[in-house]
This record gives structure tokens, C-alpha cells and sequence, in this order.
């Protein structure tokens, strides 16, 4: 049966946290890491890492970035620390970070952060052979072919069930940039953009890149009972980003109490609306029922 991992919340709430089923945490780390509602400094790491594990917890640091050459030296200096922890995995998204890993012989269980690209088995093969471990599948995917990869592929899976969905993202500071254009002053840091052809509003976060993200939250406690069994299935990956400790801990206990009953489709509906309740109606099921579309005149 897959495990459940979330993100490390804030020292003040993992104590709350730790108290739940989860099988395990992401970290985020300050500089390296982006969509976390709460970073780790690198000088802390070895204190989380050694709490967590004193909790039988799995233990994921998340790299999540495209890295510029000048960060590179800086990049592997942390890479040789992770090197040396007890941790589960390391989530990448820049291939420099498999280079580094191979050439240095560090010998750190890879996974692909794949949110856009990883949609399909054979890309993920052919990762397989640079010894990848594990893949996050993309957004993008409906279930059936989320299935589909999960039965062709050689390395294990992640799959992102609930929270936020990164749309796309851009090394510019966009917001910054808009402001100064209108000539006006940026207060936030976030912003949201009202769609042309409906009535959603997508945050807008501006931190080191700036990232686009849907208008609602994903609940995909639906698709849980048809995915928890397959043999390529790590763990699912609930995402606080944006949304509060309150809130987000009643989604862990949902998503924590189906596994004790992943067939009982009244309860399953029943936490479905707990979900979308907690979350003031604004949840959705992305692309799990849903093809990617692009009808491009229809939308100019």
C-alpha cells in the first residue's frame, strides 16, 4: 500500500503534525527550493533530519529549481551534505544535480520532479538507466494514463493528490516588472490574475522565480482507491503550499483515514466534501477526468 508524504510545516507546528499517520515529510531548503510555505536553513538541516527520523518518518529534501552556472559550486557543496544524512530521497528538477551526483559518486537516491514533463513511461525509462529512482508524475495526466505509466515503468512513483498545481514558471520577476511598467508599487508578493474567459483568479507568487498557479486546489481523494495498490506506487504527496496548517491537517486526516477503507465509495465521497468544505468549496479534480485541451482560436 503507498505512502502519504507532506511537506515539513513550520517548528511551531510540527510537533501537531507528527502526531498523525503520515508516512513521511518534503523539505524545502532557503535558496534551493521554491513553493514551500516553510524553508530550511541549510545549518538546520541535520537537526530536522535527525528528528524526523527519531519518528520513523521518510525523509524527502526537494530541489525543485533551475540552478544559473554561478550556483553551481554552491549546489554541490549541499549535494556533498545531503550525501552524508539519512534521508529517503532528494526530489530534483535540474539535471546538473544527476551529473553532480554520478561524477561524485554520491550515491543519493534520485527522483525526478517531473510536474510538466514526466508524462510518459519511456522518458522515464531512459532515466532509469542514469539511476533515477523515482519519478513525481506530471499534472497534466488523467488517471487512466497515470495507470497506464505506473504499469510500464521501472523506478517507483510519486503522485500529487491534493493542493495548488504549478502552471507554469518563469526566471523573471514578472510582477516586479509589471509594476514598474504601470509605475506603481508592488505590496506583495503575491498577486492574482483573472482569466479572460471566466470568472477563476490564478495566484501569482513572486520569491526568486515567479509561478503561476491554478485557480483551485486539487482533491484527488477520488482517484486514491484506484492508484494505492499498484506495486510502482511510492507515495501520494499532499501540498500545504498556500493553503493553512488547519485546514491542510484536515486533509492529512481525510487522506490518512480512506487508507483504513480505499473501496467504500460513500466514505470516500463523504471525505471528498470534507475536503472541498475545508477548503471553502474551491476544489477540483484537475486533470484526472479531463484530456489537456488547447483550443487556441477559441480562447484569443
Amino acid at each position: 500500500m503507498s505512502k502519504i508524504i507532506v511537506p515539513l510545516p513550520k517548528k511551531d507546528k510540527i510537533d501537531f503534525y507528527l502526531e498523525n499517520n503520515v508516512d513521511g515529510f518534503t523539505i524545502g531548503i532557503k535558496e534551493y527550493s521554491e513553493n514551500f510555505n516553510n524553508y530550511v536553513d541549510i545549518n538546520e538541516l541535520e537537526y530536522y533530519i535527525d528528528l524526523l527520523n527519531s519518528k520513523n518518518k521518510d525523509i524527502y529534501i526537494v530541489l525543485n529549481k533551475l540552478y544559473f552556472n554561478d550556483q553551481i559550486s554552491k549546489l554541490k557543496d549541499l549535494l556533498f551534505k545531503i550525501s552524508k544524512l539519512k534521508i529517503s530521497g532528494v526530489f530534483f528538477d535540474d539535471l546538473s544535480i544527476v551529473n553532480i551526483n554520478e561524477d561524485n559518486s554520491l550515491k543519493i537516491n534520485l527522483i525526478w520532479y517531473g510536474i510538466h514533463k514526466a508524462t510518459n513511461s519511456k522518458t522515464i525509462n531512459f532515466l532509469a538507466k542514469r539511476n533515477i529512482s523515482g519519478v513525481l508524475l506530471s499534472n497534466e495526466l488523467t488517471i487512466d494514463e497515470i495507470i497506464k505509466i505506473l504499469d510500464n515503468i521501472n523506478i517507483k512513483a510519486y503522485i500529487t493528490l491534493f493542493g495548488y498545481l504549478n502552471q507554469s514558471t518563469s526566471s523573471r520577476s514578472l510582477l516586479t516588472n509589471y509594476f514598474k511598467f504601470i509605475k506603481k508599487e508592488k505590496e506583495e508578493n503575491k498577486y492574482y490574475i483573472k482569466e479572460k474567459n471566466s470568472d477563476d483568479y490564478y495566484p501569482i507568487v513572486e520569491e526568486d522565480n515567479t509561478n503561476f498557479f491554478s485557480s483551485k486546489i486539487l482533491n484527488g481523494i477520488k482517484e486514491y482507491s484506484k492508484i494505492i495498490s499498484n506495486k510502482n506506487l511510492q507515495a501520494i504527496y499532499l501540498d500545504d503550499y498556500m493553503i493553512s496548517p488547519q485546514v491542510f491537517y484536515n486533509v492529512i486526516e481525510a487522506f490518512c483515514a480512506l487508507k483504513n477503507s480505499p473501496n467504500d465509495k460513500d466514505f470516500i465521497n463523504k471525505l471528498y466534501d470534507v475536503i472541498d468544505s475545508n477548503n471553502y468549496c474551491n476544489t477540483y479534480d484537475g486533470f484526472f477526468n479531463n484530456k489537456t485541451i488547447f483550443k487556441v482560436k477559441e480562447n484569443e
